[in-house]
């Protein structure tokens, strides 16, 4: 590998392989000069842009960065993959630490973006979101920066799209955006009182996220047979509950464009019918 161009103290610029690639490592552009061979090492970063145009991108990103970032995101991205037991897009790296960089600007301005999503990654994403709190931890040791929790989700959720063993059927805030519409309907239809701290909403929204993954990947292209008898029979006995279950598809057809299988629909409902169930007995109990 050539030197190309030195971008800042930890990131170069090489042409390896008949392609412009960037390097990241901590150091590796202190001293360098163009023109220098380099030896690839496993600890650096490799990001191979898949043209011109994403390359000076890149390149123009990293420049503006302050080192540090990319050395803070690099360690945040090793630790996130030995955790998640996970491998990442290469350009997670270089969206994290400029994502950190804008944080930061940000909080320094008083300006402090809310997740509105926050819940539901917590719920969807448990693992990204604890990886996303670690994150937070390491920006305030190494920079002396306290970001709000509202960035540990935002974090997660770059975890999430950037993870190359795992590729969501959608892009994981189009997912979260949907699991939140989901279980706002089901609440509104209920006519419940949506307080996300009880266990009836987690219970519900774990079982949303899969019921959602399923839907998204579908992996009913072809119909699967199903109890038709049981769908008769919570069609006419949990009325309730399955006319929420028609509203929840018809809005998530409607919206993505993916037929919800009949099996889906059964177990939809049950979920449903078991949340409303619950809510009931709670109301007799107090």
């Amino acid at each position: 590998m050539i030197i190309e161009t030195i971008l800042n103290n930890n990131a170069v610029v090489v042409r390896h392989e008949q392609r412009e690639t960037i390097i990241v490592e901590r150091g590796i552009g202190f001293h360098a000069k163009k023109g220098e061979t380099l030896t690839l090492r496993d600890s650096m970063k490799v990001y191979v842009p898949e043209d011109q145009a994403k390359l000076k991108i890149a390149a123009e990103t990293i420049a503006s960065l302050p080192s540090e970032y990319l050395t803070l995101a690099a360690r945040i991205v090793q630790e996130a993959e030995v955790q998640l037991q996970t491998t990442f897009n290469s350009y997670l790296l270089i969206e994290l630490a400029d994502h950190l960089h804008f944080a930061v600007m940000r909080l320094h301005d008083n300006l402090l973006l809310h997740n509105r999503l926050l819940w539901e990654i917590q719920m969807a994403y448990e693992q990204e979101y604890r990886m996303g709190k670690w994150a937070l931890e390491a920006v305030a040791e190494q920079l002396g920066e306290t970001l709000p929790e509202d960035e540990a989700g935002f974090i997660a959720l770059k975890f999430v799209s950037n993870d190359l063993n795992h590729q969501q059927p959608v892009d994981s805030l189009a997912f979260t955006q949907m699991l939140a519409n989901v279980t706002k309907i089901i609440f509104y239809r209920l006519g419940l009182d949506m307080n996300t701290k009880t266990p009836e909403y987690q219970r519900l929204a774990i079982h949303l996220k899969f019921f959602l993954q399923r839907v998204y990947a579908h992996t009913d292209k072809q119909e699967a047979s199903y109890d038709h008898a049981l769908l008769a029979h919570l069609q006419e006995d949990y009325v309730q509950a399955y006319q929420c279950m028609e509203d929840v598809v018809q809005f998530i057809e409607q919206k993505v464009n993916v037929p919800v299988s009949k099996n889906e629909q059964i177990y939809l409902t049950l979920h449903i019918s078991r949340l409303a169930a619950s809510h009931a007995q709670n109301l007799k109990s107090s």
